[in-house]
């Protein structure tokens, strides 16, 4: 029986930039992904923009990747009557984020992997984990053709996103009782108006979310509630006509892929290490991805568990004293945020707020696109600068 230092599920960016940290410091690393690279995959396409550093500590310059991202200054955020522009600054400059092909991106980052050293399967994926004395030591595998082969490990990883085998067969995956949303995403071309920033048009506790993309196309992505009437597509197109600014952007354009999504958003984990095994990425958990950090967040996630892997003792108490560090102060920022977004009235206040308190909006852009501490959004002073009179 083959067997490998670390075995992931999944290939995308949490997987990928995992297998090449391992592989560069000498760990025998084996990652399969279900697809073949390159594949579609539903997402908002909006990276914040701290993946520039996480991907330079892999060895990847923006020079590598550029090609699959477009920069984008900001978010605009719409509700009701009114907008504000949400920037990202660090203490030295203003930052950008990104809009990202995630195709070409995540198939860029997979031959990072391989570069590195990793052994990529594709088409392949984990099935089922192999236990001894209370601890996982192995996967078994099941390539295209359907074909299973077992292998042992020291360490499997599960980087396969929102409906994790890994977290199902470890036990620990919980139900998301809320946002229950409904996901869909969609590309479109011809689209009018700016490329230069990302669009966030808040309803009544669902939002549509555009994204410029590589190619000149917008990444048209929804969250609406999970309990609506009719057809997933039937449902796309209402929403797209119920925010007039939405449909005035669309209103030249055509839809120019097919129409993706899952239910819920989200996905809800009682515990991200145990005995032989690692979550990370949207594997370990994550709320929604109405602040746009799900990639910075898996990247960041993978260097904690390369990190904890690496150093070879307590792995399971370092990374998640890891995970704690990087994640606890943006979870509770992201967990207001949704508040806000379930009660509108609040929200449009919120926003009505910031329109006149540019300063107030870039501290909490700069929040949540990872620029700065969580923490400065979340104290009593910036809390009144978005709430008070």
């Amino acid at each position: 029986m083959t067997r490998f230092d670390v075995v992931i599920a999944g290939a995308g960016p949490a997987g990928a930039a995992l297998a090449a940290r391992l592989a560069q410091a000498g760990a025998s690393v084996l990652a399969v992904e279900a697809s073949r690279h390159p594949r579609p995959k539903a997402c908002a396409e909006y990276a914040s923009p701290r993946i520039v550093e996480e991907l330079g500590r892999i060895g990847m310059s923006p020079s590598s990747w550029r090609a699959s991202a477009v920069p984008l200054d900001g978010m605009e955020l719409h509700a009701a009557h009114h907008a504000v522009r949400i920037g990202y600054a660090d203490p030295e400059r203003l930052r950008t984020a990104w809009g990202l092909d995630r195709r070409a991106f995540d198939a860029c980052l997979a031959a990072k992997a391989v570069e590195s050293g990793a052994i990529l399967r594709d088409a392949t994926r984990v099935v089922d984990l192999v236990s001894s004395g209370g601890r996982v030591t192995g996967a078994v595998l099941r390539d295209g053709s359907g074909g299973t082969t077992t292998v042992e490990a020291g360490w499997v990883v599960g980087a396969d996103g929102a409906r994790s085998v890994v977290a199902r067969r470890v036990g620990v995956e919980a139900r998301v009782r809320f946002p229950r949303r409904l996901g869909l995403v969609a590309h479109y071309a011809g689209a009018d108006g700016p490329v230069t920033h990302g669009e966030m048009h808040a309803a009544n506790g669902w939002y549509v979310g555009l994204a410029p993309t590589p190619g000149g196309e917008l990444n048209v992505g929804m969250a609406l509630p999970i309990d609506g009437v009719g057809p997933a597509a039937a449902r796309f197109e209402e929403a797209l006509r119920a925010l007039p600014g939405v449909a005035a952007r669309l209103a030249g354009a055509r839809r120019v892929s097919p129409i993706r999504g899952a239910a819920p958003i989200g996905h809800r984990v009682r515990r991200t290490a145990g005995p032989g095994w690692l979550l990370v990425g949207d594997a370990a958990g994550f709320v929604d991805p109405f602040t746009g950090e799900g990639i910075y967040r898996a990247l960041r996630s993978s260097r904690a568990a390369a990190d904890a892997i690496l150093a070879g003792r307590g792995v399971e108490d370092a990374y998640l004293a890891a995970r704690r560090r990087a994640f606890a102060a943006k979870s509770a920022l992201s967990w207001v945020v949704q508040a806000f977004l379930a009660t509108p009235g609040l929200l449009e206040h919120a926003v009505a707020r910031l329109e006149r308190r540019p300063a107030a909006a870039l501290r909490l852009g700069s929040a949540l696109g990872d620029c700065r501490p969580a923490t400065s959004a979340l104290s009593p002073r910036a809390v009144l600068e978005v709430l008070a009179p």
